[in-house]
């Protein structure tokens, strides 16, 4: 078993308001729920938490809004031994707030964010963490922040040797050239593949094609997430490696936050094994992932180090 390696997350905060019900309503439709409740999300601080459980020497650089959630959300991320000092305070405006709806026969969800304080994030925000980015082995980053921000923290990974990963979601039709020279790892599912590339992924080979255009793009390794079929690894100049996820051990509850908990776990085995095989790393953050379907809500579904030791 090994102990965490540092990594950073310059992170999208946002507080979950989640709605279950039986089927996701039509247009214009009411329909009654069956269970409402309050959880912390945000894909990076979502995947920052994830590192954080699994050992991993956790800091987040984000922002939250003066209010009540952003209170609850600071404590929540100390609660998980996740460094705060860089988790700024913004007056005046909202903590992010994404309303989810869960479809309980399928676990599948819909999702609507209100960016707030997480849209007030600058570079100069992250160029306060320098530091902490230059003692780090991994530092992660995601989309639903200011570009100029994710540009800085990569640019300062690139300066100190750290390796950068990009989960590229929400996805954006093009990312700027400098930027993704700057990634070592770019993380996206089929359609951010689709939308990124301009090209369809909607089988294998269209998959492959689609990552190949993205490496031309100047992005040297690229996993595409598969859902329940698991990912696709494109590393370097290498074939590319179908990684399949492990049966389910029970029904599918909720999917909210899988995605997330694997760019969490990818960035521990990163930051905690420099001699696995980048493969490997996939395979162990499927198996990781897979567990958080089991159960209901985003970080609450997230297992702790002692529920997966023989991963570590």
């Amino acid at each position: 078993m090994s102990s965490g390696g540092r990594v950073v997350f310059v992170s999208s905060i946002f507080r979950d308001l989640v709605a279950v019900s039986p089927q996701f309503p039509k247009p214009g439709e009411t329909i009654s729920g069956s269970d409402f409740f309050m959880g912390f999300g945000g894909k990076g601080a979502n995947q920052c938490v994830m590192a954080a459980r699994l050992g991993a020497d956790t800091t987040i650089v984000g922002k939250v809004g003066d209010d009540e959630h952003g209170e609850a959300y600071r404590k929540n991320l100390v609660d998980q031994g996740v460094d705060t000092k860089y988790l700024g305070t913004e007056a005046g405006i909202s903590t992010g707030i994404a309303t989810i709806f869960v479809e309980s026969n399928t676990g599948e969800n819909m999702i609507v964010i209100v960016p707030g304080a997480n849209g007030k994030l600058s570079p100069k925000d992250v160029t306060k963490a320098e530091d902490e980015i230059a003692k780090s082995k991994v530092v992660v980053s995601i989309l639903e922040i200011g570009l100029d921000a994710v540009e800085m923290a990569f640019k300062l990974g690139r300066k100190y040797g750290v390796t950068t990963v990009l989960n590229a979601a929400p996805a954006r039709a093009s990312l700027p050239k400098e930027l993704l020279e700057n990634i070592d790892i770019l993380i996206v599912n089929e359609t951010e593949a689709e939308i990124l590339s301009g090209l369809p992924a909607t089988n294998p080979e269209e998959v492959k094609v689609s990552a190949a255009k993205l490496q031309k793009a100047g992005c040297k390794n690229i996993i595409i997430t598969l859902g329940a079929e698991g990912a696709l690894v494109v590393e370097g100049g290498k074939e590319p490696i179908k990684v399949n996820c492990p049966k389910l051990e029970g029904p599918v509850v909720d999917t909210t936050g899988a995605g997330d908990a694997f760019v969490g776990s990818l960035s521990f085995f990163l930051s905690s094994f420099s001699d696995m095989s980048l493969a490997e790393v996939v395979r162990r953050s499927c198996a990781v992932a897979s567990l958080t379907v089991l159960k209901k809500g985003t970080q609450a579904s997230y297992p702790g180090r002692g529920e997966v030791e023989h991963l570590l």
